[in-house]
């Protein structure tokens, strides 16, 4: 593969040097699994010594981004959740909206408790149940219970019986968790929002004791629209505010 870099002039040279090859493999240029030029080959394309170029190398290793194969360098290939925390940490909330984020954890939400119908055991069923339970008793004391929402639904991925998505949700989980926490402020603080956690997190349980996928879906959906409907208040507040 023929590498296409201008000299590098400015830096420590072997940290502009992972930089470049951190973008190579950021575009594709540089594939998963693929073998990286020669020393030489990368030294020339550069115009940095060699030595520079094993510092750097070194440095990638270190870091997990390559690793060394029979004294060749590769780009190593990522696990799943390795991927999936690339993709997540490539959000940035401020950049996001909270109302796009709600977007997308809504679509998983929903595929999650259909799959947790059809799996779910008796011990997941009263581990889910103590989490309402102990929301539950935290509105009483007028605590923020968005914590044990969080438990509750991180249960409801464990319950699918499928790694992968587990994989997904957690890795993702404080992006969703900002969704999360907002949705309880919003209540909070806009007049004429009641609090309806625990009998919408109760009704989606009593569902899923059933197994009734097609109930847990609907009941989901309804609980995921008021929470997004909540973000919309606390948006239309704050505007007002400003």
């Amino acid at each position: 593969m023929g590498v296409k870099n201008k000299p590098i002039k400015k830096g420590k040279l072997s940290d502009v040097v992972v930089e470049h090859l951190n973008a190579q493999i950021r575009s594709g240029e540089l594939k998963s699994g693929e073998r990286l030029p020669t020393e030489r080959a990368l030294a020339e394309s550069m115009g940095v010594s060699r030595t520079v170029i094993r510092e750097a190398i070194r440095i990638m290793v270190d870091n997990n981004i390559l690793e060394l194969r029979n004294g060749r360098s590769y780009v190593r290939q990522l696990t799943f959740d390795e991927i999936v925390t690339n993709i997540c940490e490539s959000f940035v909330p401020g950049q996001i909206s909270l109302l796009e984020i709600m977007d997308v954890r809504t679509v998983l939400e929903v595929y999650i408790v259909k799959k947790a119908a059809e799996h779910i055991t008796e011990q997941q069923i009263e581990e889910l149940q103590a989490s309402i339970d102990k929301m539950k008793r935290l509105m009483e004391e007028e605590d923020n219970a968005s914590v044990e929402e969080r438990a509750f639904h991180r249960g409801l991925a464990e319950a699918t019986g499928n790694s992968a998505l587990k994989s997904i949700y957690v890795l993702c989980e404080e992006l969703f968790y900002s969704t999360q926490y907002s949705t309880w402020k919003g209540v909070e603080t806009v007049d004429g929002a009641p609090n309806t956690a625990v009998p919408d997190h109760q009704a989606i349980l009593d569902a899923l004791k059933e197994h009734n996928a097609n109930r847990a879906e609907i009941l989901m959906q309804s609980h995921m629209d008021y929470a997004t409907k909540n973000l919309e208040r606390l948006y239309e507040k704050q505007n007002r505010k400003s």
